[in-house]
């Protein structure tokens, strides 16, 4: 019989989420994600299987939250640029998601969203 959790699985995906906003997915190492948690790797990786299931996790919860979301936005855009071309299951998710908006609506968000992270002002 396993042992009973000791920490909010919301609060920990939250705190997840932060990290790869932050620093994207192929920067965020696991030290990262131990600190921003507080849990221990073993209980990280029983919860999510891997940095890679962390990622899922998060960006399937911030995908039901708010699917044009600012965090949903960026954390898809993450995932275009740095996981789509080599991870079958995150390419059939971030097309599913683009599928849900018209192109304008997508080009808008996405555009809006690639200039924030960048910090370019348009005036």
């Amino acid at each position: 019989m396993g042992r009973k959790k000791k920490y909010n699985s919301n609060e920990v995906i939250e705190a997840i989420t932060s990290v790869f906003l932050q620093y994207g997915y192929e920067a965020t190492s696991l030290d990262d994600l131990v600190k921003a948690t507080g849990l221990l790797r073993g209980s990280l990786y029983s919860e999510f299987g891997s940095k890679r299931g962390m990622f899922l996790a998060v960006l399937r919860n911030n995908m039901k939250q708010a699917k044009d979301g600012e965090k949903t936005t960026h954390l898809m855009l993450v995932a275009m640029l740095e996981l789509s071309r080599r991870d079958k299951e995150i390419h059939a998710l971030i097309q599913d998601w683009c599928q849900s908006f018209s192109n304008k609506e997508l080009e808008l968000l996405l555009g809006k969203k690639l200039l924030s992270i960048a910090k370019i002002e348009r005036y």
